[in-house]
């Protein structure tokens, strides 16, 4: 027990520095070394954990049966390069005095009409989205464009990785509720929302004990928590991705809202929105496969659940 958490300190504290030593190096690089320096990282990140390899390569093969081998790992190396690429893009942007217009003018938003049309309700408004793309931009440039978003995120485990990370948040202007601790990230939604501002929720990762719906013709446990806040204020859900279309520009897509017939019974309607919302992640994922977080084990728990029934089977 001692020696593990001996290892795990060694791992913050690696990863700490590492975290700290990147920052530096974006931050005075010149914008013609930073891709192919942020595309090294990837190579490097890619190749050197051996553990997180392998759950991409997997993750993939079993989304995409009809690839080949070297596309599934030519799949992965692009998410690994486009995770680097985000976030040397997000730091640099950070230290920009000109931000504002920046994004503005590399960020475009498709379907703002939808945001316009959902919050004149005065309820609120969800926007459901994922690890893809440049995600940490998505909601500046929302509310440059008019939208006070708010984030619901969690941060590093490690509290000077967190504080880095929640500084140069901070000066790109991303405005963030901390998903830890979750009582206190349920209240800072509900106000926000009764507020009536929009608040944006991540909701494509792995949560064992959460709602299991389809995703890729798999059950993937996917949290629940979005649907309860719709339940609960009764606030419009939309969609939103930020899909990078070459290098440096971006193009923001807001979907219609949710259409989801409400049947009275909480346990059926969480897996009904749940569902809806995943089908749409799934449909963005599809379309642009390398600019999702391929790396994060997004059927953990459907593989735990299939073990537990297989014990009980044999018991």
């Amino acid at each position: 027990m001692k020696r593990n958490e001996n290892a795990r300190r060694l791992d913050r504290i690696a990863g700490r520095y590492f975290f700290k030593l990147s920052m530096n190096i974006v931050k005075w690089l010149p914008n013609c070394m930073l891709y192919p320096f942020s595309r090294f990282l990837g190579y490097l990140g890619f190749w050197a954990v051996a553990k997180y390899r392998k759950i991409t390569l997997d993750n993939l093969r079993q989304s995409f049966k009809d690839k080949t081998p070297s596309e599934i790992r030519k799949i992965a190396i692009e998410s690994y390069c486009e995770i680097t690429w985000g976030a040397a893009e997000t730091i640099k942007l950070a230290f920009n005095k000109d931000i504002q217009s920046k994004l503005k003018k590399l960020v475009k938003v498709e379907g703002a009409q939808y945001l316009d049309d959902e919050l004149k309700k005065g309820k609120g408004l969800i926007c459901i989205s994922a690890h893809f793309g440049n995600f940490t931009i998505m909601t500046t440039r929302l509310t440059l464009e008019g939208y006070p978003f708010n984030l619901v995120m969690r941060f590093a485990d490690d509290e000077a990785v967190a504080k880095m990370w929640k500084d140069a948040m901070s000066n790109v202007g991303i405005n963030a509720i901390s998903a830890r601790p979750r009582r206190k990230a349920v209240v800072e939604s509900l106000k926000w929302l009764r507020s009536g501002k929009p608040l944006c929720l991540h909701s494509d990762q792995n949560k064992t004990n959460g709602v299991y719906v389809d995703f890729f013709h798999r059950p993937a446990g996917t949290v629940e928590g979005p649907a309860r806040l719709h339940l609960r204020t009764g606030a419009p859900m939309v969609c939103g991705f930020i899909v990078r279309e070459d290098l440096y520009h971006h193009k923001i897509v807001i979907t219609p809202p949710l259409d989801i017939k409400l049947t009275g019974d909480d346990k059926k309607d969480i897996f009904n929105i749940t569902q809806a919302y995943t089908k749409t992640i799934e449909k963005f994922v599809r379309k642009h496969p390398q600019q999702w977080w391929w790396v994060h084990d997004r059927w953990k728990g459907s593989r735990r659940l299939n073990k537990l029934n297989s014990q009980d089977s044999l018991s």
